[in-house]
């Protein structure tokens, strides 16, 4: 049974993808970081295994990989997904600890998460997958610092996939349009209408539908260094 480790996985697109994965047989070890009762919640009734981690954290991330590589064995492999927001408002409003919150959560955790993965995939192989944006692509008005960092993820990620491409290990990203999930919650109905029609919707694509993609990418062979279009 092959191991999956997803950062960010105690809601929206990182539970919908941990529930789909368990359900496709694999075994998944998921990280919370403020969502207690929902971790043993899917620890309870989906038997998803749930580790406390900061991924801005060197330390909690060494402690969620060890714990994987201890208990699995292998760890074939890894979905960075772990993401915060901010509301959209122009740069001039943004604070130095907003802009602090979204790069230490969104690029240094996803860097930490990705040296670690490399790690522990040097000797087998793996394939790791970080979770981008459209703003990421495009950029977004009113979400300069969100855009930025995930700018930033497409980056590690055509360079990583450059280092390793001489390696078993593959690493790409999904660039993510609007999706239905909690960290979208803020936008406006108005705000939702105008991406749907903007990308040629029908409606607000949800969580469960980008797993199935996810699942679709992490069966493929000829991954690295690709960056797929998810809705966007």
């Amino acid at each position: 049974m092959a191991t999956v480790i997803i950062t960010g996985a105690s809601s929206g697109i990182g539970e919908a993808t941990a529930l789909e994965l368990k359900k496709q047989g694999y075994q998944v070890v998921g990280t919370y970081n403020h969502s207690l009762d929902r971790a043993e919640f899917l620890v309870k009734n989906f038997g998803v295994d749930m580790v406390k981690c900061d991924v801005s954290s060197e330390s909690q991330v060494e402690e969620l990989f060890s714990y994987a590589e201890k208990k699995y064995g292998k760890v074939s492999a890894v979905i960075s997904n772990a993401g915060v927001a901010i509301m959209q408002k122009p740069i001039i409003d943004v604070s130095v600890s907003e802009i602090d919150s979204a790069i230490s959560v969104n690029l240094k955790g996803t860097l930490l998460v990705n040296k670690r993965a490399v790690l522990s995939m040097l000797s087998g192989g793996g394939k790791i997958i970080n979770v981008s944006s459209v703003f990421g692509l495009e950029g977004g008005s009113c979400e300069v610092v969100y855009s930025a960092t995930k700018s930033g993820v497409l980056g590690l990620t055509r360079a990583l996939s450059e280092e390793l491409s001489n390696s078993e290990i593959s690493v790409c990203a999904v660039a993510l349009g609007l999706i239905d999930t909690p960290m979208n919650s803020h936008l406006s109905n108005e705000d939702k209408l105008s991406f749907v029609k903007e990308y040629g919707l029908n409606k607000v694509p949800s969580s469960e539908q980008v797993a199935k993609e996810i699942l679709k990418i992490l069966k493929l062979d000829d991954i690295n260094g690709k960056v797929f279009k998810i809705f966007c």
